[in-house]
C-alpha cells in the first residue's frame, strides 16, 4: 500500500471536510445577523409608523448581569451609636428601620439636583453611598425618595433598600431608612437589548400612537415588595422604561420588563393603588405606613 498517497488523500479529505464546514458556519451566521438586522429594522419601522419618539438615545447595552439576592438588614445599636455619635443625629431603630432626626438641619444647595445629596447621603446615611436619587413624591415635593443599589445598578419596587429624606426650607430634617445586604447569585446572563425590550412593549400596545419614551435604564426588580412577607429577596436584571403621553388619562406610564425572559412587571404603584382600592371596598380602617413611598414620580 502506497502510505505516502494514502495519508495525502485523507489531508485532502479532511482539508475539504473542514472548508465545508467553516463555510457552513459563516453561512449560519450570516443568516442569523441578516435576521437580526432584519427584525431591528422593523421594531424602528413600528416606531417610525407609531410616530413613537426617543426624549434620548436608547442605551446601547451589550453586558452581562446576575440575579442578586438580599437580605434584609437589621440595624444594631452599635450602628445606631456610631450615626449618632459622629454626626449628630437623634436616632430609633423601629423593627428593621432607621428612623433619625438631624440635631441641625443639613443644607443642600440645590434639591432638584440629585448630586447635591451626595455629601449628606455619605455623611449621615449607614452605606450611604451605596443610594441614589429614585423620586420625589407628586403630592409633597419635600419628600424625596432614594432606592440602594448593586454596582451602581438601582433596586425597583422594594421597600427594603428604600431612604426616605424629608426636607425644610431645601434642608434635610429627618430620614427613614432601610437596607439589604446584596449579594449574585448564579451565573451572569446575557441582558435583552432596549431595542428588543422597546419592540416588545409595542407588541403587546404598552407603546402605543404618538407615546414618547421619555427615559430607559436597567436596575433589579422582585415580585415581593413587602418585606413582612419574607427575609430574603430574588431580584432579576430589569429595563424601566417612562412612556409619557400627555393625551392619555395617565400621561406618565412606567413598565418594569425582566432583561432576560422578556416579561413585564406590574407597575408597583398600579399595585399598591389597587390594594389600597381594595382595602377601601372592604372598609379595613388600618391606615398606611407613612413611611413608605406610595406615590412617586420619577424626575429623570
Amino acid at each position: 500500500m502506497d502510505w505516502n498517497r494514502t495519508k495525502t488523500i485523507l489531508i485532502l479529505t479532511f482539508l475539504v471536510f473542514n472548508i465545508f464546514l467553516a463555510s457552513d458556519l459563516f453561512k449560519k451566521q450570516t443568516e442569523l445577523s441578516d435576521l437580526e438586522q432584519y427584525e431591528q429594522v422593523t421594531i424602528e419601522d413600528q416606531l417610525k409608523n407609531l410616530n413613537v419618539t426617543y426624549e434620548k438615545n436608547l442605551p446601547v447595552q451589550t453586558e452581562k448581569m446576575s440575579f442578586i439576592s438580599g437580605d434584609v438588614h437589621e440595624f444594631t445599636e452599635q450602628e445606631e451609636k456610631t450615626l449618632e455619635e459622629g454626626t449628630s443625629q437623634d436616632i430609633t431603630l423601629d423593627g428593621r428601620k432607621l428612623i433619625s432626626t438631624l440635631k441641625k438641619p443639613f443644607p443642600i444647595s440645590d434639591p432638584d439636583e440629585p448630586s447635591a445629596f451626595s455629601i449628606f447621603l455619605e455623611t449621615y446615611v449607614y452605606e450611604g453611598g451605596k443610594y441614589q436619587f429614585y423620586a420625589r413624591d407628586e403630592n409633597n415635593p419635600n419628600i424625596i425618595y432614594f432606592a440602594e443599589t448593586f454596582e451602581d445598578r438601582p433596586i425597583y419596587s422594594q421597600d427594603s433598600g428604600m431612604l426616605i429624606v424629608t426636607l425644610e426650607d431645601d434642608k434635610v430634617v429627618s430620614y427613614t431608612q432601610t437596607y439589604s445586604n446584596l449579594k449574585k447569585i448564579g451565573k451572569e446572563r446575557k441582558i435583552d437589548p432596549a431595542s428588543e425590550t422597546i419592540g416588545l412593549l409595542v407588541n403587546q400596545q404598552d407603546i402605543s400612537l404618538n407615546d414618547k419614551v421619555e427615559d430607559m435604564s436597567i436596575g433589579y426588580y422582585t415580585t415581593v415588595t413587602n418585606e413582612d412577607d419574607r427575609d430574603t429577596f430574588v431580584f432579576v436584571p430589569t429595563w424601566h422604561v417612562v412612556v409619557k403621553n400627555e393625551n392619555k388619562d395617565k400621561p406618565i406610564q412606567n413598565y418594569y420588563v425582566n432583561a432576560i425572559e422578556k416579561t413585564v412587571f406590574s407597575d408597583p404603584k398600579e399595585v399598591e393603588t389597587n390594594e389600597q382600592e381594595d382595602e377601601k371596598d372592604s372598609d379595613d380602617s388600618e391606615k398606611p405606613d407613612p413611611s413608605k413611598p406610595k406615590t412617586v414620580t420619577s424626575d429623570k
